[in-house]
């Protein structure tokens, strides 16, 4: 499915996020540093899939996010990885817990391919939804 819907929302520790839906309200991308990578501004474009947050949500959300503090993102998303290995692995990386963290071996081994380390980095560095994958 294409995007249909976005949303750019200003934050104080990295500018703009764009945040961009599926005509399903899924979550499909996530793109930091916004203005700078897109030329964008805040706002909307397209129109709004009834399944997909409000502006409201998600800024409140991002504002938790930005402090520790956020729970689960505020709409539907899926697992966004092309690929059996890469769905393990974010699979795994969407489970740890806030404040926590994995080495790319340690996600390697719990995503049934260890000594997968750089394939785990090759897979993060492609993460279209960064903040709910992280």
């Amino acid at each position: 499915m294409a995007p249909v819907y976005a949303m750019v929302i200003p934050t104080e520790k990295v500018g703009l996020v764009r945040l961009t839906f599926q005509d399903d309200g899924a979550l499909a991308r996530i793109s930091l540093r916004a203005e700078a990578v897109l030329g964008a501004s805040s706002g909307e474009s397209g129109s709004r899939p009834s399944k997909a947050p409000s502006v409201a949500a998600v800024r409140r959300w991002l504002q938790d996010y930005m402090v520790g503090a956020a729970g689960d993102f505020p709409g539907p998303w899926s697992n966004p990885g092309r690929t059996d290995f890469a769905q393990r692995v974010y699979a795994v990386v969407a489970a740890v817990p806030a404040g926590k963290t994995m080495s790319y071996g340690e996600v390697a081994a719990a995503a049934g391919s260890s000594g997968a380390s750089r394939a785990v980095g090759t897979a993060m560095g492609r993460n279209p939804i960064p903040l709910v994958v992280p």
